[in-house]
């Protein structure tokens, strides 16, 4: 494997995992994630011959339980996830169920390949956010509407650098900024495969964020990202074939 991705997707590896980039245990695992991201563009390339009901035989759900329970506050919810797995096909399982759901997406210089993942998207019920035209995401949530969010890479290149498995890294804060702000609960919900053609959707709790008066908007911020980003790790280690990040997120590399 040659090319400036596979550094990537094996510089990656080796800090969250704190192995040797040159180490065979990596090398392994980055023709893994590579296998899994082509079969992830199969799956999306068939999506819209994909009927709903098949795509919830596909997709076991786990835990919805806890995303009705944090839309009761009628505040909306905010879901951050990862680029792990086929993650938008997380977004559109939930969205088969009947939420109203925005995926947020990365706005592309040719629109008509914009209005081909859009379509694709809204195949199955999801709708589409796009990064510049974030503003709409509070009437969203003012409608107790979903918005999901993949929180480990920004392509707006306007993050700020946080502490990610010891390392320092550029990590968005959008969804954490966007749930503090509007009172929405921070839900964190992550796709994986299970088996060859299947896959499981986990939706956690939400994050229980910190609203202390006595403490600055700044370390406000910062306490609460500590609290997404241990979430985000886990599910990363957890599942770090998947991890399918084509981007160089840290600072020092």
């Amino acid at each position: 494997m040659t090319g400036w991705n596979v550094n990537i997707i094996k510089n990656n590896i080796s800090r969250a995992l704190d192995l040797d980039i040159k180490s065979k245990k990596v090398h392994i695992i980055a023709k893994k994630i590579y296998y899994n991201w082509a079969k992830n563009i199969c799956d999306f390339l068939k999506h819209p011959i994909i009927s709903k009901d098949k795509l919830k035989e596909r997709i076991e759900l786990v835990g919805l339980e806890n995303l009705d329970k944090a839309l009761q506050k009628g505040k909306g919810v905010v879901i951050f996830t990862a680029h792990i797995g086929n993650f938008e096909w997380g977004a559109c399982r939930i969205a088969v169920e009947g939420y109203k759901i925005w995926g947020v997406s990365l706005v592309r210089e040719n629109k008509l390949l914009n209005k081909f993942f859009e379509s694709y998207r809204l195949s199955k019920g999801l709708k589409t956010l796009y990064i510049n035209k974030m503003l709409n995401v509070f009437k969203i949530l003012k409608d107790n509407g979903i918005v999901a969010i993949p929180t480990d890479w920004d392509p707006t290149n306007k993050a700020r650098v946080y502490n990610f498995f010891g390392k320092n890294a550029i990590i968005p804060d959008g969804s954490v900024k966007i749930a503090m702000k509007s009172g929405a609960p921070l839900v964190p919900s992550f796709i994986f495969r299970k088996g060859k053609y299947n896959h499981l959707q986990v939706i956690e709790e939400p994050v229980e964020l910190i609203h202390d008066e006595s403490l600055d908007s700044e370390t406000l911020l910062n306490k609460n990202m500590e609290k997404m980003i241990e979430v985000l790790e886990k599910y990363i280690k957890e599942n770090i074939e998947e991890w399918e990040l084509f981007h160089d997120i840290w600072v020092d590399s």
